[in-house]
């Protein structure tokens, strides 16, 4: 006779004499439940997992083997086990860069945060490159979408905006001037959208 057991050798299946859960499945339980809050990228919910107290032996591990100094190592493997946790949550669909990213920096944009600063911000999250690259044309592509929408994120307009928001004005001499540039590179925006938005921040003012 077949024994079904025998197909299951995924480590979300493994029994435990506990009848807790398996490390496997609180890892994901836990990273679903994380991803139930908000957006996060891969890195972020890897640093999570790891810090999580299954993680540590304990009862519900194999039982561990010691090396060559005495200490105590378990045979559960942190890293591959987290690995493959994600690695499935992401072919499922459950967590994606791609759109973590997206929702991201459109989070900032309303915050009124200028490219370079998201971009820095991704990179410490571990969005690559590539995606990042493909997420921030497409936020600024103005191709309208299939029912003719057209959703573009206007880095030169936002920093306008924002420093208007901030100043009532261009302020009189070079010291003010510098201060509103400086705020607007801490914003994350470059040169060229900070000379556009220092010339037409007020400039609907003027023409009152």
């Amino acid at each position: 006779m077949h024994d079904d057991s025998e197909d299951m050798a995924g480590p979300e299946y493994q029994p435990l004499e506990s009848g807790e859960a398996s490390p496997y499945r609180r890892a994901r339980s836990d990273a679903i439940a994380r991803l139930a809050r908000r957006e996060h990228s891969r890195r972020e919910l890897y640093d999570y997992l790891k810090g999580r107290d299954y993680l540590k032996p304990a009862s519900e591990m194999l039982a561990p083997e010691s090396d060559d100094d005495g200490e105590a190592t378990p045979e559960l493997d942190v890293e591959l086990l987290i690995d493959d946790v994600l690695e499935r949550m992401a072919a499922e669909g459950l967590q994606s860069d791609t759109r973590f990213a997206a929702s991201f920096l459109r989070t900032r944009v309303l915050r009124g945060q200028g490219p370079r600063r998201i971009q820095q911000e991704l990179r410490q999250r571990g969005i690559d490159n590539e995606t990042l690259n493909a997420v921030m044309r497409e936020a600024c592509d103005p191709t309208p979408d299939v029912f003719g929408h057209v959703d573009v994120v206007d880095f030169f307009e936002l920093a306008s905006e924002t420093l208007a928001r901030r100043f009532s004005s261009a302020g009189d001499g070079q010291k003010e001037r510098a201060r509103r540039e400086r705020f607007l590179l801490q914003r994350g925006f470059d040169y060229e959208q900070l000379r556009y938005a220092m010339s037409a921040a007020w400039s609907d003012e003027g023409e009152e």
